[in-house]
């Protein structure tokens, strides 16, 4: 059993270790200092619509991934996406019937200055993933939407990269 004593004992040198550690250097270990003055650019970034159900899944990634928080932000540049998808059989056999299948998104995307209508960054990203094909008409179905997932969040983290490394790098603007 703790005594009054003993508990005190136990949580005073607490308070006197404080101090010491505020002065250590202290840093969060995944923090990136150099993205924070991106992070404000990127979450005025405005991801236009895109078409089709992985356009749709690529603008809802690329939303929270310029705005994880969802803080109400005012739009200072639009984001315009085009995505091209291709299917194609691999492996085909003897009888005619594919036996793999390969899944290819292009994305182009146009990042657009909303006060002047600027075109700031002009950027296409190619990524292509492939799949099984089966006699089951639904596995070669569910894989081929993995496939087609897989692709979508490739551009997704491709194009925030790119995006973010724009904001780093661009001039700073006179308010």
């Amino acid at each position: 059993m703790i005594t009054r004593r003993r508990l005190l004992a136990r949580l005073l040198p607490l308070p006197l270790a404080l101090p010491v550690l505020s002065g250590c250097g202290w840093e969060p270990l995944y923090a990136d200092p150099q993205t924070g003055k991106a992070s404000a650019d990127l979450r005025a970034i405005k991801v236009g619509p895109i078409p089709e159900r992985t356009g749709q899944m690529l603008e809802t990634g690329l939303r929270q991934s310029f705005n994880p928080d969802e803080i109400p932000t005012k739009p200072l540049y639009t984001l315009s996406v085009t995505l091209v998808t291709a299917l194609q059989d691999l492996g085909i056999e003897s009888q005619g019937l594919g036996t793999r299948g390969e899944v290819q998104l292009t994305a182009t995307y146009r990042l657009i200055e909303v006060a002047d209508n600027k075109v700031l960054q002009v950027g296409s990203i190619h990524t292509s993933d492939s799949f099984d094909i089966q006699a089951n008409g639904y596995s070669t179905v569910v894989a081929q939407d993995d496939a087609k997932v897989r692709c979508v969040e490739e551009i997704r983290r491709e194009m925030v990269a790119r995006l973010t490394m724009f904001m780093q790098n661009k001039e700073p603007t006179a308010s």
